[in-house]
């Protein structure tokens, strides 16, 4: 498969690698010149539960040089969503799928609006990834990746990506309801990323801490309120104890708001507890805690430049 992938964060090398490894046609969209003459001298290296290896890829920060691929994976932060869906106009062909695994709510409806609806998919991953350097990459946990088609149909363009990830050790399953995984995986990252960055621990360590793991519970809590006054039916009966369960799984693992707090760099919070507090005043549900949560990690954002030395 002719595979373009848009973004070499950690997501963004991880299944490039992976999927360059499994014998894909892959290239890597990367706005950054310099990096992207790197990454095609050097290729992506993977290390972590997948092995170690090196995988070769071919970069481009000229998508009109790639033209229409068969699959186009957006894998940049939600705020660079609109950007993204520009730089993959020339990557869309009649017969290509556009497909975003990114964190937080709106992502599909801009790629919708700039691309089409006809040619999105939408979906989760659990796939753990750490980008340590440009091209360089710990495959940090296995997990399943979840995609949908926008109207729940299940699709063959579906299931031959599906396959495909799932071939190159990339385990992928099939949705009918897309809006069910999506506000999932947005209940537990409202509990987990922004708590976790708050107390600077890993995703386990909130299970040491009654107060933390309270205040993930509540975070959750909330989203699975405002789930049902959309009738949203969620992929769990209890999703406080689900999250948990996921801390439990990835106990090692630094998420990816704290990774980037740790670079100093924007976090996707208002796609994530933002968007919790922006859908729940809509409908009329509270959500005091993601609010909280919301702001003092915007907080942190604006105090970079004053952080106290250890």
């Amino acid at each position: 498969m002719r595979i373009a992938i848009v973004g070499p964060g950690a997501i963004g090398s991880l299944f490039a690698g992976m999927l360059s490894r499994g014998g894909h046609d892959v290239w890597l969209i990367d706005r950054r010149s310099e990096r992207a003459r790197l990454l095609s001298r050097r290729g992506i290296w993977v290390s972590g539960v997948s092995g170690e290896f090196n995988a070769g890829v071919r970069t481009s920060c000229i998508p009109e040089d790639v033209g229409p691929v068969r699959l186009a994976l957006v894998a940049v932060k939600s705020y660079d969503t609109e950007g993204a869906a520009e730089t993959a106009r020339p990557l869309v062909g009649p017969d290509t799928a556009v497909l975003t695994l990114q964190n937080g709510l709106g992502n599909i409806e801009v790629l919708a609006r700039v691309l089409g609806a006809e040619c999105v998919l939408g979906g989760v991953t659990s796939q753990g990834a750490t980008l340590i350097a440009p091209g360089q990459v710990r495959h940090a946990g296995q997990g399943v990746t979840v995609i949908g088609e926008l109207d729940g149909e299940l699709t063959p363009r579906l299931r031959e990506i599906a396959d495909a990830f799932s071939d190159c050790g990339l385990r992928t399953e099939l949705t009918a309801d897309l809006d069910s995984i999506l506000w999932g995986k947005l209940a537990v990252n409202a509990g987990v990323n922004a708590v976790a960055t708050l107390a600077q621990v890993r995703n386990g360590g909130l299970l040491e801490s009654r107060s933390l793991r309270q205040l993930m519970r509540g975070a959750v809590g909330e989203v699975v309120r405002v789930a049902q006054r959309l009738e949203i039916e969620l992929p769990e009966e209890d999703m406080e104890s689900y999250a948990e369960g996921i801390c439990q799984r990835t106990a090692d693992n630094v998420n990816s708001m704290l990774q980037d707090v740790h670079r100093q760099r924007r976090t996707e919070v208002d796609a994530i507890n933002g968007a919790v507090v922006r859908e729940g005043e809509r409908v009329g549900v509270a959500t005091p805690i993601n609010a909280v949560l919301a702001e003092l990690i915007r907080g942190v954002e604006q105090t970079y430049a004053a952080r106290i030395a250890r």
